[in-house]
């Protein structure tokens, strides 16, 4: 009978005997076999992770470069009339800017002419007006409107606007009639006039808050002049 050739569970053998070396080199093998598996398991969840961090790092890098201004974008009725504004720059302010343009010039002469025996409401169309006036037109409104402040004037009339037609001259040019109709403080009508305007403007869209809730557009008046018709 050869010596220590009787096999037990787990007993590793060499030429058919026990080898308690064998056994424990084995197990010392088999824990570096595991410890390597570990080792490049988490040097792959590592380049993984090192993926994911560069493209969130690129995203929020350009994310970052990009404008932080928001565009606005005008949304009116079928009249002209802004029903609701969402940022916007440049010349793309305007989506359909001859529309706008029509429905800007009459609300100019309705707030610039309309005389009424409110103060209040007085000052508050003379405020939007001027709010659209640069340069030279508004040094020409405030010397015309010195002729006859809508104050004085409120006290023996008031005055209502009716626009008749804006018509364009030339790319940045308008021509403006209009007829003003005057009323005694009894509310009988005295008087109409007929008048019309030359006016020039440009677009220029705002681009902080406090600019786009007075002046959505942009639409400024550069040059303005109006004479009675006779």
């Amino acid at each position: 009978m050869a010596l220590f050739s009787k096999k037990t569970a787990g007993v590793s053998e060499v030429g058919g005997i026990d080898a308690p070396w064998v056994r424990a080199g084995a197990a010392h093998n088999d824990t570096f076999l595991r410890l390597t598996a570990q080792v490049a398991n988490w040097r792959m969840f590592s380049f993984f992770c090192l993926g994911i961090t560069t493209l969130a790092v690129g995203g929020l890098v350009y994310v970052g470069s990009q404008s932080k201004f928001v565009p606005m974008i005008v949304e009116v009725d079928k009249l002209g009339r802004t029903l609701a504004v969402r940022a916007l720059s440049g010349e793309d302010a305007v989506k359909d800017p001859k529309r706008l343009i029509y429905r800007e010039m009459f609300d100019l002469i309705e707030h610039l002419r309309t005389v009424s025996t409110d103060v209040q409401a007085n000052k508050v169309n003379l405020t939007k007006g001027f709010s659209r006036l640069t340069g030279a037109a508004t040094v020409y409104v405030r010397t015309e409107l010195r002729k006859a402040p809508p104050n004085e004037v409120s006290q023996t009339k008031t005055v209502q606007v009716q626009v008749k037609t804006v018509l364009p001259i030339s790319a940045n040019t308008n021509q403006i009639e209009w007829e003003e109709h005057s009323f005694n403080l009894q509310g009988e009508e005295i008087g109409v006039e007929k008048w019309k305007a030359t006016v020039v403007y440009k677009l220029a869209p705002p681009e902080l808050e406090e600019g786009i809730r007075i002046n959505p557009i942009g639409f400024f008046v550069s040059e303005i002049s109006w004479m009675k018709v006779l």
